[in-house]
């Protein structure tokens, strides 16, 4: 069923997107410069790149402070298996998970702090609403990563509670989905269906959870045929290509880490080769487009000083990674997503673009 409904929904709208469209890269930046990273809280920025890379051309600062029914999104500046950004179904908006901690408070992942949400408007000039909060205190763990179907509810992977559902400016107890991995990572939407990816158990790779989107107790995480039950493999951001393709970050730092290509035939999905990001680095952030027929692959690394934002033209098993990006001193690069910034003005054109695992159809300025 995953397989047909994911097969009828690339169909149907492969061949509305745009030749001339361009999708831009946000990047997770933790860390603004001024102090070596720490378990402590620490700020985050969403900075903006052309996929060409280079610097960033505008920065988008979480809120630190309490702000009406805003809260602040912070984040440990050592849990590398935070910061993932997703984007929303309808393509409106981008989210993450942080914390209520204000910056310099130590340990940000336990005590009393709530786990909460940034949605940034891509519509409205990257406005911020920090006003959901998950009100299960450190019970979660870790918040490693929320997506959104339209912008008013949320799914959240955490590393003690399991994937928990949300809506907007709520600020209490939440709902766990499934009971069966508690320790999850990057959850995501694509044709519908809510996934998570896992490396806890027998769950080493990429599952789907319940069967579209969930928002009940009590559902079920299934594995995608072909990925492993044991441990080894670090599965952290994906991609699907199309219905039979889809790439997986691994943050291993030997020659199984990096991008890894995986293909589904006769319902079972099989490893084809690794793509490398350089020796001795993994990957963890992930985002992807198709260029042509070609597979352009963007990815974060794992490198505890200076880590990279890089690119991948996927053209085989020894394509070679360009350098976009590096994280600046005392700052580093956590996920990484798509996405075109909204420009209503006369002279635009009609954009069907990738949106997270999903598309989106909105009117956009082409930058200079």
């Amino acid at each position: 069923m995953i397989r047909r409904s994911l097969l009828s929904f690339f169909v149907a709208f492969m061949g509305a997107v745009g030749a001339e469209a361009r999708a831009d890269l946000a990047v997770l930046q933790v860390g603004d410069g001024s102090a070596a990273l720490s378990n402590a809280a620490t700020a985050g920025f969403i900075k903006e790149f052309v996929n060409a890379g280079g610097t960033p051309y505008a920065s988008i600062a979480l809120p630190t402070a309490v702000s009406g029914s805003n809260q602040p999104i912070t984040f440990s500046g050592t849990a590398t298996s935070e910061g993932f950004l997703t984007k929303s179904s309808t393509g409106n908006y981008l989210t993450v998970g942080g914390y209520t901690a204000t910056p310099g408070a130590a340990n940000p992942t336990g005590g009393t702090n709530n786990r909460a949400i940034a949605r940034v408007d891509l519509n409205n000039n990257g406005a911020v609403d920090s006003s959901t909060r998950l009100g299960d205190a450190s019970n979660l763990g870790n918040i490693r990563s929320v997506v959104s179907n339209t912008g008013g509810e949320f799914w959240a992977g955490t590393s003690a509670g399991g994937i928990r559902y949300t809506t907007l400016g709520s600020t209490g107890t939440t709902t766990q989905i499934s009971a069966s991995p508690t320790n999850t990572r990057v959850v995501n939407i694509a044709a519908g269906q809510l996934f998570t990816s896992a490396a806890s158990g027998a769950f080493q790779g990429v599952a789907t959870v319940g069967s579209g989107l969930p928002t009940t107790s009590g559902q079920t995480t299934t594995l995608l045929p072909g990925f492993p039950t044991a441990a080894g493999p670090s599965s952290y951001d994906y991609w699907f290509a199309d219905a039979n393709t889809l790439y997986v970050a691994d943050d291993r730092t030997t020659a199984a880490g990096g991008v890894q290509k995986w293909t589904l035939s006769s319902g079972t999905w099989s490893l084809q080769y690794t793509l490398s990001v350089g020796t001795g680095s993994g990957a963890r952030g992930l985002a992807g487009e198709l260029v042509g027929s070609t597979p352009v692959l963007y990815a974060t690394t794992t490198e505890s000083n200076a880590n990279r934002l890089v690119s991948i033209s996927d053209l085989g098993a020894s394509s070679v990674f360009s350098l976009l990006a590096t994280a600046g001193t005392n700052t580093a690069f956590r996920g990484v997503e798509l996405f075109a910034a909204a420009v209503p003005e006369a002279g635009s054109f009609l954009l069907v673009g990738l949106v997270g695992l999903g598309y989106g159809a909105a009117r956009y300025r082409r930058r200079a």
